[in-house]
């Protein structure tokens, strides 16, 4: 009996180490087909994420027949997908989508040091932002170059030309991820006309590839006034101005370093210019300092928003408010139109380099669906020679896009579309 005994605990501790082997095999079965589902409907996510910026790419198209026309947030464009509340669907798979203009933002790549004064940051995160920026060897007092980042635990080189990404502000010296995607609440600058505290985060301000197009009210392009072979007679002529201030504007560019203008702002100061109403009109519609057919930095008046025109220079924040309450629901048609607002010399200066009413470059946030997975991507899509293309794709830094974008949380209206 014993020996029976004995057995029968063996068979049932072999058992039992089978049956658990079985189990462990089965939950690592299923674990594995479980992350197979995952991986699957993630593919399936970012593919309908994909999906929704070639959505959006239709109605940028519609906007490349008409360039020269203002860009407004009554265009079809803005409100495709109802602000993100509207969902598509494709197959079992989903799309929200949402087009902003990128035009709206202040463009890392081009935004000056004054705007940066502006701005709710430190010294050492300004001149570590320049000195990132820009070429050579010597830092700035609270910058930092080569030698700075070279000595960091890992170490890597200062970029020393144009960012990428915005994101990439978090590799530059003093800036961290709460400098970016957080209210600052603990730093003003004076430079601002007035000291009132920031109601957005920096990365809802910030923008890159924002261009806009160079033509004037007829449709045609802009004159050059750094033109070398541009005479008085035709810039009097292609910017209907008077033939003694074309003269003084040709005058005043001989006399410029490398004999250029290197802000619109300086054509404003010229005698016959300055204080003359339709001269100052027809300079800030008719007149590039560029040969380029389109020019990165400018802000869109009429899409963008109060807080981002209040840190430019010459725009104080009750200025700024007054060309967003003013704007028309058809937009400012020329950008003369905001001269409306005010004709303070600091503030027409403000709008001849730093202002546009048209746009080239678009962002598409969209978040895609399958399943129990959600992919986010933001892209950028700039029009070149009246053909939209992606610049970029990112995915989004944080799973609460939707709610930081201000989209709603439950959908409306479920568009069906057919697969292609």
């Amino acid at each position: 009996m014993r020996k029976r005994g004995v057995v029968l605990v063996v068979v049932l501790a072999v058992l039992a180490g089978v049956l658990a082997g079985v189990a462990i095999y089965s939950m690592n079965q299923t674990d594995a087909v479980n992350t197979t589902i995952n991986r699957t409907q993630q593919r399936r996510a970012r593919l309908a994420a994909e999906a929704g910026i070639q959505f959006a790419m239709e109605s940028i198209q519609t906007l490349t027949d008409t360039p020269q026309d203002p860009v407004t947030l009554d265009g079809d464009w803005a409100k495709l997908g109802n602000n993100g509340a509207d969902y598509y669907t494709i197959g079992n798979e989903s799309f929200r989508v949402q087009i902003v203009d990128n035009s709206g933002f202040l463009d890392i790549n081009t935004i000056t040091e004054q705007t940066l004064n502006n701005l709710p940051l430190t010294q050492e995160q300004i001149d570590s932002f320049l000195d990132w920026r820009e070429t050579g060897s010597n830092a700035r007092t609270d910058g930092g170059k080569d030698e700075y980042y070279n000595n960091l635990a890992k170490p890597y080189n200062t970029r020393e030309g144009q960012f990428q990404t915005v994101s990439e502000l978090m590799q530059v010296k003093g800036w961290t991820p709460d400098t970016l995607y957080n209210v600052q609440t603990n730093t003003v600058n004076t430079g601002r006309t007035n000291n009132n505290q920031a109601q957005l985060p920096l990365i809802d301000l910030f923008g890159l590839n924002c261009y806009s197009a160079t033509y004037n009210p007829d449709g045609n392009g802009k004159v050059n006034v750094n033109n070398a072979g541009l005479t008085a007679q035709n810039l009097a002529q292609n910017a209907q101005i008077t033939q003694q201030a074309a003269t003084a504007i040709i005058a005043a560019r001989a006399t410029q370093p490398n004999q250029r203008f290197a802000r619109l702002s300086q054509v404003l100061a010229v005698n016959g210019v300055a204080g003359n109403q339709q001269n100052i009109r027809n300079v800030l519609d008719r007149m590039t300092i560029s040969a380029s057919t389109r020019i990165e930095g400018l802000i869109n008046i009429n899409t963008t928003q109060a807080e981002t025109l209040s840190y430019l220079p010459g725009v104080t924040e009750d200025i700024a408010n007054q060309i967003v309450d003013s704007r028309p629901t058809d937009g400012y048609r020329q950008l003369s139109d905001v001269m409306s607002v005010s004709g303070d010399s600091a503030f027409l200066a403000a709008v001849a380099d730093n202002m546009t009413v048209n746009t080239q470059s678009f962002r598409v946030r969209t978040v895609g669906k399958a399943g129990n997975m959600t992919v986010c991507l933001e892209a950028i899509v700039a029009i070149s020679n009246n053909v939209p293309s992606i610049v970029r794709v990112e995915e989004c830094a944080f799973a609460d896009m939707p709610a930081r974008w201000g989209w709603d949380e439950e959908t409306n209206e479920n568009t069906l579309l057919e697969k292609q």
